[in-house]
């Protein structure tokens, strides 16, 4: 009897696209992208620092001694100095390795570092998730991961952290994008924008975690042992439990290997075996091109490497936004508490994301709440908000740039699932990669927001502003891809978005998949 036909799609939805399955790798999802983003703000929450006011010693005899002149008063308490002293508070890292006064640049170079690392690291990883699978990959990352967690806790020297910090961030830009793209590849749309959306609100309860944990700690080692924990137990199950995607296995050519992962699938759901079938890809070919597969139509195809583009300034925009206004949190009040507000306000915005880029399009939802946040940062630049207190000592300028930053941070969210809807199977991770690595040039910026507001609090607010709004300019250049199934070739690509034969001129050149 001849085998039926079938797209990938197809026999997921037939074996179960919400079973036990993907609720486990929803689970993982969720808990790697908390403990991330516990990662990504943990030196932050360890470096809060107390009430402290900087002197030259010369200073303090000057300013305890009587009344002094009010000119040397002004002098004495913004002046620098290497010599200047400092009062301990809370300890933590801050303390133990004194980044008070004019070792404070220190702080912005840690958070920095984490970004560093991602940036330089995000572009090769993404292209092992591409050569070796979601899988191998994602098991390499984790256990990277788990090896850098305790050395950091056994770090005695700020230098070690600092190391530390950048290998976490190297190994947190791999396991982001090949988490990502295996979710997406065993499941539908719906549900897999549904998860981001979870999962990008569980990175920011991490940031906010992050804050809770450095608060009520003895010591700053032990804030290393939550997700020390989460990521050992999610290696292991992921390991018994995951196999390899078969969007990936079908687009190497490794058609009866993809059948079993999917008949895999089928066991853990409950759902019948799949026999007698043959896949074809989305578009109903049985076989594609190889040269529409190589690595070399990302640089070469126009249609891929304009959204590439857009998406790519998309991406740094949203990043400048988040972080940078996390890292703003001290201007707006206590720092530990707007941590744990700005982690709580990501929430309800990241899941009513899920609704407007299910009912309006990834394009749309993109726009609208790139809008929001403009908006919210606009009005929070109004000198009357300071003086208008909501609850205690927070302020409508509070809350409006914990809105603004919760809708940058739930485009951030559909941005991952925009940029896999776009492009080819065996190109999705390194474009995802490219897409990243723009986001941490805004996160590499960022930090150093601390800086900027000695010379003015409105620049970083400005440069936001006009960033949002040449970004939902380029957005609108991109294909909807509501509706439409995973491309696993350049011809999907093609014939899903409409647009026109672009290779020619470069297809010599494509670097092959071998």
């Amino acid at each position: 009897m001849k085998p039926r036909e079938r797209t990938i799609l197809r026999c997921i939805e037939d074996i179960g696209s919400t079973g036990r399955f993907q609720i486990f790798l929803s689970l993982f999802s969720i808990i790697s992208s908390l403990f991330c983003g516990y990662i990504t703000f943990h030196f932050q929450s360890l470096t809060v620092a107390p009430s402290v006011v900087c002197l030259r010693p010369d200073c303090e005899a000057l300013l305890t001694s009587g009344e002094p002149e009010p000119e040397y008063k002004v002098m004495c308490n913004t002046q620098r100095h290497i010599d200047w002293d400092f009062t301990e508070g809370h300890s933590n890292i801050l303390t133990e390795y004194n980044l008070y006064c004019d070792r404070m640049w220190l702080i912005s170079m840690g958070t920095t570092l984490y970004f560093v690392g991602f940036f330089v690291a995000v572009g090769p990883f993404s292209a092992i998730t591409d050569k070796l699978g979601r899988k191998l990959s994602s098991e390499l990352f984790i256990v990277l991961y788990i090896l850098l967690l305790i050395l950091l806790g056994f770090s005695g020297h700020l230098y070690q952290i600092f190391i530390c910090r950048i290998l976490l961030g190297a190994v947190h830009g791999g396991l982001s994008v090949s988490s990502s793209v295996a979710f997406y590849e065993f499941t539908t749309a719906d549900t897999a924008t549904l998860n981001m959306m979870i999962s990008s609100a569980a990175f920011s309860l991490g940031g906010g975690l992050a804050g809770l944990v450095a608060m009520w700690a003895s010591h700053w080692v032990l804030t290393v042992i939550p997700p020390l924990i989460g990521f050992f137990t999610i290696g292991v199950l992921f390991h018994f439990i995951v196999p390899e995607t078969p969007h990936w296995l079908f687009a190497r050519g490794y058609e009866a290997r993809a059948i079993a992962s999917l008949n895999k699938v089928a066991k853990f759901n409950g759902a019948p075996a799949l026999h007698n079938i043959e896949l074809v890809s989305a578009t109903g070919e049985v076989t594609t091109s190889k040269k529409s597969q190589g690595f070399g139509i990302l640089w070469c195809v126009p249609f891929l490497r304009e959204s590439m583009a857009c998406l790519a300034f998309g991406w740094f925009t949203v990043a400048i936004c988040y972080y940078g206004l996390e890292f703003n949190a001290a201007s707006l009040g206590n720092e530990y508490v707007i941590m744990i507000l700005m982690g709580c306000f990501d929430t309800p915005f990241k899941l009513s994301m899920y609704v407007f880029a299910g009912r309006l399009g990834r394009k749309y939802a993109c726009q609208v709440y790139l809008g929001g946040a403009l908006l919210c940062l606009i009005l929070s630049g109004v000198p009357l908000v300071d003086n208008l207190t909501v609850y205690g000592n927070f302020t409508v300028k509070t809350v409006l740039v914990s809105c603004g930053r919760a809708l940058g941070g739930s485009v951030f969210a559909l941005l991952y699932l925009y940029t896999t809807e776009v492009l080819p199977t065996l190109v999705r991770s390194l474009g995802l990669s490219c897409c990243s690595t723009a986001a941490r040039i805004g996160s590499l910026l960022a930090p150093f927001v601390i800086l900027v507001n000695e010379v003015s609090p409105y620049i970083i607010y400005v440069f936001i502003v006009a960033s949002l709004l040449v970004s939902m300019k380029l957005l609108r250049r991109i294909p909807e891809t509501l509706g439409k199934p995973l491309p696993n070739s350049l011809e999907d690509c093609e014939k899903l978005f409409g647009i026109k034969k672009g290779k020619q001129k470069c297809e010599d050149n494509i670097e092959l998949i071998t």
